[in-house]
């Protein structure tokens, strides 16, 4: 894979900032002196590489070259293409439009490995608005209820009741598991689409790269301006005695 522009950019940054890690505004030394006061042996005890204006302007010049680069690609990227070829989608894309691409990519990658799979441990027993669904025996539940009876004594003709109990059915609840699942082949396949999709759009940003870039005169004017600025502020280092 073509190493990027953008990929230079940080690694020269990354030196930028290790540099300015080097920054210390004291350098502690131990001299030790004979009894003429004539040096007998230094020692540094707390480091200092390098002065901060030598530290400034070696932070100047990756500025400057950075800026330089970011703005030759970005001349570049606005007129060097790729051929993006996809699924018989094809199209001479530069590399902004190809890295648009890249973002829809991400978005549609989530979306088919969060795509749901048909539940193969189920087999569905009957449909509901045309998807496949596992239809449970119905729980019924009943209630108590109480009625009277009349009989009559044997003794007498007079009529008596008596209480008897028995079981109503007041409702039934029924589970009905809706598969929502796609089939496992039409999963993979969105895959492997993905990925190829992926890869094609990389393919091209890659060709894209490798064709030549151009300074970019104003952006360049620019920065050299800002480094001047900053030049005159800070001083020159003192001559080492």
């Amino acid at each position: 894979m073509i190493q990027t522009t953008f990929t230079k950019q940080k690694r020269e940054l990354a030196k930028a900032a290790g540099l300015m890690e080097k920054l210390r505004a004291q350098e502690v030394r131990k001299v030790t002196y004979d009894a003429n006061n004539v040096k007998l042996t230094e020692e540094r005890v707390v480091y200092v590489d390098f002065g901060p204006e030598e530290i400034a302007e070696k932070v100047l010049s990756i500025v400057v070259d950075v800026v330089g680069q970011h703005g030759a690609r970005q001349r570049a990227n606005s007129r060097n293409t790729g051929r993006f070829d996809w699924c018989g989608v094809t199209a001479d894309l530069t590399v902004p439009q190809l890295r648009a691409l890249q973002d829809a990519h991400s978005v549609l990658n989530e979306l088919v490995q969060k795509l749901p799979r048909r539940n193969s441990h189920t087999v569905p027993n009957t449909t509901v608005d045309g998807r496949p669904a596992f239809q449970h025996p119905a729980e019924k539940q009943f209630a108590r209820r109480t009625r009277y009876k009349p009989y009559e004594e044997d003794s007498t003709t007079r009529v008596r009741t008596y209480e008897e109990y028995y079981e109503e059915l007041e409702k039934s609840t029924q589970t009905v598991e809706i598969d929502f699942g796609l089939e496992p082949g039409a999963i993979e396949s969105l895959r492997e689409l993905v990925v190829d999709l992926g890869t094609s759009i990389q393919v091209a940003i890659d060709e894209a790269n490798t064709k030549g870039t151009e300074t970019d005169p104003v952006l360049n004017g620019v920065i050299e301006g800002i480094r001047g600025v900053f030049q005159s502020k800070i001083p020159a280092p003192p001559k080492r005695t």
